[in-house]
């Protein structure tokens, strides 16, 4: 009760300086009650105050100090009192401390939880002062790093004996390490045993990089307590098993799917990190171009055919897959999906889990579905003759089938089909259309800084140096980016419609060179014609699409 009432009166005062209406007010007070979110986050989300400005009340009303903390130096010692995964869980960062005072910037400096809890791990009285949510959040990803969790973490390991997966510096060790991995936008995390030591790998936007080297002597611990959670056989080390559990780390849930395989040293853990709000993302917000997404909307408003998404491992295949069927789904349609794995879970559509050892194979299951009169199906992916088959047998006989295959383009995919084992007409007759995709990480708008063309590169990518003169951008490396250089990812994207010229070519089993030939006369845009225009527009750099699109591409791809 004291702070819903301590937030009404915040609401009041920014209601009688003009910063909100009563409209606004009332209908975030209604929000709160429904959802428990804090009143000041409500009307930040929904942009009807400024964080600054909600700090200033904030700080006028409570009589508190308000304090920027972005890029301030802070003692690595103090900073540490408080342990990382409860500076996040709270948006709290401690800054002074002076005898058995602990200076600390809160967003929320009403949260009497946060406050206690910070008493009680640390043993300190709490001074407050203000910061805004993005400063705090700031501070933390400067001040914490995985190695220096991990090493607190693991001091009050005993050093005599084994370590055990149920000891409380154990659990707090594996939670420190999820808890970073999410706080960092990890893809996957990586617990590699090695002759003698023991590396710890956060896979950030598609590149593996090193955090930590706990002792290896605490390898046995860790996995044990992995597996405990993932709900997996801790007895058994001498054959791959899988698992998956769920976390709540900063208030938004999160899938963690775990794999582990026995190495010469040890057993090795792929920790998949799958935020639960990726399934929602729609086709407006992956990366389309709007007449990418214009045509790809009419296709899946077809009803019927195949529509095929092509690209590498990690280039964001699954995620256009549930932005399709996000976009099509309605309580008047039957949705299934066979997947291996699933890996969110979608709301009015029947999702099947792939058990082979059980006989439920994506070929089982594509059968059962067609006895079970669907509009739409969507297989994981395409990878043998018999799923192929009976994929293309659907989309040929009224029902919509989405699926991945790993090609190298959009103009092999029709291919790849026919290498299956899928006859050239019948792949021409079902194929609908085809997007191809990959992930190039953003520059950090933080660090990034303008760079004349390196000739050489501009020549890789096909660029008149005179045309991109002043356009170009470097990652340098700060903080914020934890020195790549580079935050979060973007989709770049090739697709095509068959027309009747490309059915009659894959119909007579004309070459994918033939058909790239075709489509680059006709104004296809290519991936890399995609990415350069990303590089000139400073949103990556040339050194990212080079990583991104071998040159193996360039033959077909580069401006002629």
């Amino acid at each position: 009760m004291t702070q819903a009432t301590g937030y009404t009166r915040i609401g009041d005062v920014l209601l009688s300086r003009g910063l909100i209406t009563q409209e606004q007010l009332a209908a975030a007070l209604k929000e709160q009650e429904a959802t428990g979110k804090r009143l000041g986050d409500i009307l930040v989300a929904r942009e009807w105050v400024s964080s600054s400005d909600l700090v200033d009340v904030i700080s006028e009303r409570l009589g508190l100090p308000k304090l920027s903390i972005r890029g301030l130096a802070a003692d690595p010692e103090v900073v540490n009192i408080i342990p990382l995964p409860i500076a996040k869980k709270h948006r709290v960062v401690a800054l002074f401390r002076i005898g058995n005072r602990l200076t600390v910037a809160m967003a929320d400096p009403l949260d009497m939880v946060a406050i206690d809890e910070v008493r009680y791990r640390t043993g300190l009285m709490v001074n407050r002062v203000v910061a805004t949510p993005e400063d705090i959040e700031a501070a933390i990803a400067q001040f914490y790093t995985v190695a220096e969790s991990v090493d607190r973490a693991i001091h009050d390991i005993p050093t005599e004996g084994s370590a055990q997966a149920d000891e409380a510096p154990v659990v707090r060790l594996v939670e420190t390490l999820l808890t970073e991995a999410v706080r960092q936008r990890a893809s996957d995390v990586h617990i590699e045993p090695h002759d003698g030591s023991l590396r710890i790998r956060f896979r950030v936007d598609g590149v593996l990089r090193e955090e930590a080297q706990p002792p290896h002597s605490l390898h046995p611990a860790i996995v044990s307590r992995i597996k405990v959670l993932a709900g997996m056989d801790v007895s058994e080390k001498r054959i791959p098993q899988d698992g998956r559990f769920g976390m709540n780390p900063n208030g938004s849930p999160v899938d963690m799917r775990v794999s582990t395989i026995p190495t010469i040293h040890g057993e090795k853990v792929v920790i998949r990190v799958l935020a639960r709000e990726a399934a929602a993302l729609s086709l407006e917000s992956i990366g389309l171009s709007e007449t990418q997404r214009t045509l790809l909307q009419g296709e899946l408003g077809a009803g019927e055919g195949m529509v095929l998404i092509c690209g590498p491992t990690s280039s964001g295949k699954t995620t256009t897959l549930y932005a399709a069927l996000r976009e099509i789904t309605t309580p008047e349609k039957n949705v299934v999906t066979v997947e291996d794995p699933v890996e969110y879970a979608l709301p009015l559509v029947n999702q099947v889990q792939v058990n082979e050892k059980a006989g439920l194979t994506f070929p089982a299951c594509l059968r059962a579905f067609l006895r079970q009169n669907p509009d739409v199906i969507m297989v994981g992916e395409v990878r043998d003759a018999p799923t192929a088959q009976i994929a293309v047998r659907a989309a040929m006989t009224g029902h919509l089938v989405l699926s991945t295959i790993h090609t190298i383009d959009a103009a092999a995919a029709a291919h790849r089909l026919i290498d299956i084992g899928v006859e050239p007409f019948l792949v021409a007759t079902a194929v609908r259309a085809v997007v191809s995709q990959r992930l190039v990480r953003r520059l950090c708008n933080d660090c990034a800084v303008a760079v004349e063309p390196r000739q050489a590169i501009a020549e890789q990518l096909g660029f008149d140096l005179l045309s991109i003169a002043g356009k170009w951008r470097r990652a340098m490396g700060c903080r914020m980016c934890r020195g790549t250089g580079y935050v979060g990812q973007v989709g770049i994207f090739e697709m095509f419609v068959l027309n009747d010229a490309l059915r009659q070519m894959i119909s007579e089993g004309e070459t994918a060179a033939a058909i790239r030939e075709y489509l680059r006369a006709n104004g296809f845009q290519s991936l890399r014609e995609q990415a350069r225009a990303l590089v000139t527009s400073g949103v990556t750099t040339a050194e990212e699409i080079l990583r991104v699109l071998p040159r193996r591409m360039e033959a077909w791809e580069s401006v002629g």
